[in-house]
């Protein structure tokens, strides 16, 4: 493990803006990996070593923490920086984005992670979620090579200790629409596994208020599905990609997993019916969020 580059004493950092001088030549498609997690996941170093031997390498890593104590944050500091160097090329860029528990939400952690990405595209996943292999990446940014594509979205299957009925339910939703064909007329899109263009971010944020206005909206989310129905209605295209996919569960039983299940299909009904085009809201061109460069 590397020694500390910083002191905890400079809390203040929350309150600065950060740069990077080091910039590496542009892509075509450079590609920002956005992981959000709390803390350190027990997936998360399996997840960068997953995004190492992507096919296609990421532009840069960035992690943001919704940590839950200045010890954990160090902790993942020191995590990151071990990481990188026993991962990843010097090439590729790391930044830790911390946020405390009063400035988190769902659409606000995406948002403040979206906004310090460097990338033209900006791909989101969580700490305990895990590539399906090694095209994963690739296999989603080839979509963007139409103009009018938005974003891309993967399905998601349980990891090997989540319980029979997460196996059940998500396997026979995944495998069903692969073997109809029903993904290419899917507008699933998830911060869990999705893929999007920074430029068209810019112009629609993840819509922070959303859950203030969409009961059950702040636990389950709903932000990513409203941002591909409002692409879908200013004319763009959001594509499923089942190789895009990734494992992802939270071990939960039947009691819990139905009524999230139910819940999400209200969220989803009532997300439809906001009129379009519309305009979201955000905190993040008022704020002015710190990260580090590991």
């Amino acid at each position: 493990m590397v020694g500390i580059l910083f002191s905890f004493k400079d809390i203040k950092f929350l309150n600065i803006f950060t740069y990077s001088s080091f910039r590496m030549p542009s892509k075509k498609y450079s590609v920002s990996v956005l992981i959000r997690t709390r803390d350190v996941e027990s997936f998360l170093q399996q997840l960068l070593l997953r995004l190492s031997s992507q096919t296609l390498q990421p532009y840069e890593m960035v992690v943001v923490d919704n940590f839950s104590s200045i010890e954990k944050l160090e902790e993942m500091r020191k995590f990151l920086s071990s990481a990188k160097k026993d991962f990843f090329s010097k090439n590729v860029g790391l930044k830790l984005v911390p946020i405390g528990d009063k400035e988190f939400s769902h659409p606000y952690s995406t948002n403040v992670g979206v906004f310090v990405a460097d990338a033209d595209l900006i791909c989101i996943t969580n700490g305990h979620s895990l590539p399906s292999s090694d095209v994963w990446l690739e296999s989603g940014v080839r979509h963007f090579n139409d103009p009018k594509v938005a974003g891309v979205g993967g399905y998601f299957s349980p990891h090997k200790n989540g319980t029979l009925w997460e196996k059940l339910v998500y396997n026979s939703w995944k495998k069903l629409n692969e073997v109809s064909k029903a993904y290419v007329r899917d507008s699933f899109f998830s911060t869990i596994d999705c893929l999007l263009r920074k430029s068209l971010w810019e112009e629609y944020p993840f819509d922070e208020k959303i859950p203030n206005e969409i009961p059950y909206a702040g636990k389950f989310g709903g932000e990513d599905y409203d941002w591909a129905i409002e692409m879908q209605a200013r004319g763009y295209k959001i594509i499923v990609e089942p190789k895009f996919s990734v494992r992802h569960s939270h071990k939960e039983k039947i009691e819990q997993l139905l009524p999230k299940l139910l819940i999400w299909r209200q969220i989803r009904k009532k997300i439809r019916r906001l009129k379009r085009p519309r305009k979201s809201f955000t905190k993040i061109w008022k704020t002015k969020p710190a990260y580090y460069n590991i």
